[in-house]
Formats: C-alpha cells, sequence, structure tokens
C-alpha cells in the first residue's frame, strides 16, 4: 500500500497507534524510548503515567493538611504495603566490636589465649557476659542492660561484613552500599523513593556525621541529606543561623524565590538546565519553608521534664547525655513527617583497653536508645517507625 507525503507518519513525539505499521524501526525505538523515560520522570515526581487527573497523596504543606503537595519531595505510595513510615538511623561509627555486643563467640572463651586449630594468633574471648533476655531468648551483652529489656522488639542481624578493614571505606559500604564509588546513601533512597510528609521540613536530616554518609550522587540535589551540627548546649539561633535572613523579611525572601526561579527556568528553556543552580535553589527554598517549622523543632526544652530525664540521665553521672538529646531531636523530628534522620554516636574503635572503653560508650548509647524505643512505643510511632543501630567495621 502507497501512502502519499501527506499522510506519511507523525514525526512529533506522540505516539499515534494508527501510524506504528508505517514508522521505521529507528522511529518506533526512539519513540517508545523517550515514553519509558517520560514514565520514569514521571514516577519521580509522583505522577500517575496512566492517569494524569489522579491525585498525589495528602500531605501537609504550609500547615494546610487540604492541599496537595507537588514536586519531587511529595509523598509517594511505595511499591508494597509497609507499616514504616519513617526511619531513625543509629550510625556508630569505628566500630563496635561484635564480640562484645551483639554476636557472642562462646568458642573464643573457650579457647581464650590459646591457639585455634586451623587459625593464627591467640584467641581472645570476650570480657562480658551474655544473657538470654524476653521471650525471643536472644542474647545481649552486660553492656546494654537497658536495651536488653526491649529485645522482643529487636532484630539483630549478625549476617553483615566489609571486605575490605578499613573504618573509611566499611563507612561508605553501610551508608550508600557501594566501598568506594560515590553512590546515594540510604536516605536519599529513602526520600527518593517515599517523599516527604512534610515540605516545609527537609526529608532527610543528618545530625552530624561524614558528607559521604549524607550524599545524593548522581540524584538530584534535593534528595542530598540536610546536615544540621545540633548540640543541646548551642542556643537554637546558632544551629539553625543560616536559615533566617537578618536584612529581609519572609515576604521579600518568598518574592526572592519566586524571581529566582522564574529566572532558572527562562535559562533552562533557552539555553540549557543547570542542575547544580537548581539544587541550590532547592536548597534556599527549603531553607525558607523551615524558619516556619525547624526552630520548634529543634527546641527540645518543649518536652516534659520526664521526657528529658528519660533520654539525657547517665547513670551514675550529673552530666547530662548529648546522644540521648539528640534522639529525642530525631523522635521530635520523624513526629513532624522527616522521613529519615540519622544520629551519628562515635567512639567505638577500640583497640585497646576494651574492658573499660566500650562500657563508657555503651552506657551513654544504652539508656538513649532504650528511652527513644520506649518513647516510641507511648506515642504510637515505634510501629510506623524503622530504627536502625550499627556499625561499619568490627573493632577486634
Amino acid at each position: 500500500m502507497n501512502r502519499s507525503l501527506e499522510s506519511s507518519p507523525d514525526r512529533s513525539n506522540l505516539i499515534h497507534p494508527e501510524n506504528i505499521p508505517y514508522s521505521s524501526r529507528r522511529d518506533f525505538l526512539i519513540r517508545h524510548g523517550l515514553g519509558f523515560g517520560a514514565v520514569g520522570m514521571a514516577a519521580m515526581y509522583g505522577i500517575n503515567p496512566f492517569d494524569l487527573q489522579a491525585a498525589a497523596p495528602q500531605a501537609s504543606v504550609g500547615g494546610n493538611p487540604s492541599v496537595t503537595p507537588k514536586g519531587p519531595l511529595a509523598p509517594k505510595k511505595p511499591h508494597f504495603t509497609a507499616k514504616a513510615k519513617a526511619v531513625i538511623h543509629i550510625f556508630a561509627p569505628g566500630a563496635p566490636s561484635s564480640v562484645d555486643t551483639w554476636d557472642p563467640k562462646p568458642l573464643l572463651n573457650k579457647h581464650d589465649g590459646k591457639n585455634i586449630p586451623g587459625y593464627q594468633g591467640i584467641a581472645f574471648g570476650s570480657p562480658f557476659k551474655f544473657q538470654k533476655q524476653g521471650k525471643s531468648g536472644i542474647e545481649v551483652s552486660e553492656v546494654f542492660p537497658q536495651i536488653g529489656k526491649h529485645i522482643d522488639d529487636l532484630v539483630v542481624v549478625r549476617s553483615l561484613f566489609a571486605e575490605i578493614p578499613d573504618h573509611v571505606i566499611a563507612g561508605s559500604m553501610m551508608n550508600t552500599g557501594s566501598p568506594q564509588l560515590p553512590k546515594p546513601s540510604i536516605g536519599s533512597w529513602a526520600l527518593y523513593g517515599l517523599g516527604s510528609e512534610n515540605q516545609n521540613m527537609p526529608g532527610f536530616i543528618t545530625l552530624g556525621g561524614e558528607p559521604e554518609w549524607r550524599q545524593c550522587s548522581f540524584m538530584p540535589g534535593i534528595y542530598q541529606g540536610c546536615n544540621v551540627n545540633y548540640s543541646p548546649t548551642q542556643p537554637l539561633s546558632s544551629i539553625l543561623a543560616n536559615i533566617r535572613s537578618q536584612f529581609s523579611s519572609l515576604d521579600r525572601q518568598k518574592r526572592q524565590l519566586e524571581m529566582a526561579s522564574m529566572l532558572n527556568k527562562m535559562h533552562a528553556e533557552k539555553l540549557q538546565r543547570d542542575l547544580q543552580l537548581e539544587a541550590r535553589i532547592e536548597a534556599f527554598e527549603i531553607a525558607f519553608k523551615m524558619q516556619t517549622e525547624a526552630t520548634d523543632a529543634f527546641d527540645v526544652s518543649k518536652e516534659t521534664q520526664a521526657t528529658r530525664d528519660m533520654y539525657e540521665k547517665l547513670p551514675g553521672s550529673t552530666t547530662k547525655n548529648a546522644h540521648g538529646t539528640k534522639l529525642l531531636v530525631a523522635r521530635r523530628l520523624i513526629e513532624r513527617g522527616v522521613r529519615f534522620v540519622q544520629v551519628p554516636i562515635g567512639g567505638w574503635d577500640h583497640h585497646n583497653d576494651i574492658e573499660t572503653a566500650l562500657p563508657l560508650i555503651a552506657n551513654s548509647t544504652d539508656g538513649a536508645v532504650a528511652a527513644l524505643l520506649t518513647d516510641l512505643k507511648q506515642r504510637g510511632l515505634l510501629d510506623s517507625t524503622l530504627v536502625i543501630w550499627g556499625g561499619s567495621l568490627a573493632g577486634r
């Protein structure tokens, strides 16, 4: 069948079914390739490509729950039904000695100070006792007496390992899944896949730690972890100084951001997209929104004294536990819809004096983590919050 030039296949990016039989293989691949890219982009921005009128999940925008959020941080439904809606990642760089914390090795104690057949070196048994606790009967080290009371709410994973005995490489592996190549962190992936319930706060917040632990790598900059060097001894105005302008009112800042976004859009349409520029504008937009909610989220003075004592009291000490205060802040953040919060707790690199060094850092972690689990359960948040505690490399 011959066709005239006037009735030749449409060369636009739209796919017309009646023209498919008359398209060349090159046209067919180009059009369908663009289609798959559009589907991926739609998924990134929370759009149902099969129903462009479908409404996105409801969430609070500026305190108004009736407004449906748009854009890359809009909340998205997961592929599979899950109870967890937020993650608190307690990262212990250094890292905790597995045989002294959560992975008891009775044979090490049996052969303590002796050669083990088939291995080089001398066996070094743990100086700490383990005891089965809870209905599960999981063995818990004596350095974690308070966490042990929650053992039936925990899952102990003992199968993780690092192929290269280096703290930096293992830390990258734990946070990004890659020992050396730049890859998005687990927090960036969670934010990318699920979005955020609160559009006025970053969806991924770290309370300290290395930049590699919160990197978004090849993802858009909006998925980068927002680091807050929080310390309970600093005033809030100092901790969050960079989100509030000393020279412009909120209304003027809003108009400045709108102007910058408009100029960037014109630049993208006429010249080319600048991903770094877009990421910077998005960071400014989040900082602008944070002015209304961030100060409240980090203000632990609004908690009851009993709650603060539960997190901050250290057994045998009058000093407040800074780790506990950070975990209290983490709970306040997920309450406000933040998707992923990482709290680094360092001090686990024990190459000697394990008998005295490990109990010191474990003491500051034990009560604080137990308080977090207790608090989440009392508030009905434990079923919807995944709490991860772990390190990056066995200390010995």
